[in-house]
């Protein structure tokens, strides 16, 4: 998996990539100016479990935190 910023589409994504050809397979997604996350599938039959991975790890390394002030 790898994480990075994109300046043109105002977020941040976490992509999947095939362990042999090195090709992105699937991409998690915030955006910043819309405020929420997406998913998008470029290959077809990823495993599930590789699925349900990149989206729990996509909410704990993109979704922004709130910290309230006292």
């Amino acid at each position: 998996m790898e994480r990075g910023s994109d300046v043109q589409r105002d977020g941040m994504y976490l992509e999947l990539s095939d362990a042999d050809t090195r090709k992105v397979v699937a991409e998690v997604f915030y955006s910043g100016k819309a405020g929420r996350m997406s998913f998008t599938a470029y290959e077809e039959d990823l495993p599930l479990e590789a699925v349900e991975l990149l989206i729990e790890r996509g909410k704990q390394l993109l979704s922004p935190t709130i910290e309230e002030v006292p």
